[in-house]
Formats: C-alpha cells, sequence, structure tokens
C-alpha cells in the first residue's frame, strides 16, 4: 500500500532524536488526535516516548535522503539537518511540509507494533510540496497527479 512517510521528533536529554514512519494519520477532530504505529523492535521509540511532547514532520517529495536519514539504525540522524524548535521545544524539520507538536494520548499494543495516539497542540504548514509516498520500496512521483488537479 502507498503511505506518506514522516519523521517522529522529540527534545531528549541527549539533544533532538527522530525516527522515520510510514503510517501516519488523522485519528480525530474533536479532540484533534492524530495516531503512528512504531515497530516493537525500535530501539528509537522507546527514546522519544521519554519526552512531554513529541512532533510528526510530514516529508514533501523533495525529501527522501531526509526519510533515509531518519531510518538508518544507529546514526546521528540529525547532522547536516535544518530545524527549529516548536514552541514545546520539539525539533520541527526545515524540510516538512507539515509540523505537527503533539502531547502523548495513549500507546497500546497491537500485534508486533505500538499504536501510538498524540493530541496536537500546535501545528505548521512550512512548505507546498506534494507529500513523499512511499511504495514497493522507492518513492512514488506524484507530481503528474497533483498537475492535473490544479487545472480544475
Amino acid at each position: 500500500m502507498p503511505t506518506s512517510v514522516s519523521v517522529i521528533t522529540a527534545m531528549t536529554e541527549n539533544g533532538p532524536a527522530g525516527m522515520t514512519v510510514g503510517t501516519f494519520t488523522s485519528v480525530s477532530l474533536d479532540p484533534p488526535l492524530v495516531a503512528f504505529y512504531v515497530d516493537l523492535g525500535s530501539t528509537t521509540w522507546p527514546v522519544l516516548a521519554e519526552a512531554d511532547h513529541f512532533g510528526i514532520n510530514v516529508l514533501g517529495a523533495h525529501a527522501g535522503d531526509l526519510c533515509r536519514a531518519f531510518a538508518r539504525r544507529g546514526a546521528e540522524r540529525f547532522l547536516g539537518v535544518e530545524w527549529s524548535p516548536s514552541g514545546h521545544g520539539v525539533p520541527w524539520l526545515s524540510d516538512a511540509i507539515v509540523s505537527i507538536d503533539c502531547t502523548p494520548h495513549s500507546v497500546d499494543r497491537i500485534g508486533d507494533h505500538l499504536h501510538v495516539v498524540g493530541r496536537v497542540e500546535a501545528i505548521a504548514q512550512q512548505r507546498s510540496d506534494e507529500p513523499l509516498i512511499f511504495l514497493r520500496g522507492g518513492f512514488v512521483d506524484m507530481s503528474a497527479i497533483a498537475d492535473r488537479g490544479a487545472g480544475r
């Protein structure tokens, strides 16, 4: 299934931390809730889960390298990445099309994943690119579809 790509971020006692997910979705408008899934084997999620706030940075079509950087294991993922702190100190990636500041709402184990739900505290559109879409091990170019819709 095609999925959009987001980077989950938080400020930790050791500095900014983040990881790539391909499962971000809206859950509720009232209250404003969003969600994503994390593999139980993730070594980054336990670090992010310690924070009072976390960010969801929705990546645009131009950000394939950023997606890969935050998907690597054991690497310094923020090296060379431009970001700024949200009002709660959450790293908002400058190359994200939308950044969302959340407080944890619930975390439930579902099979071999955690279902993480966050309450939206702040949101900012940073760019107007098409979203980065992942499908069958690669990225899908959505520009042709976007161009068709622009002519209506």
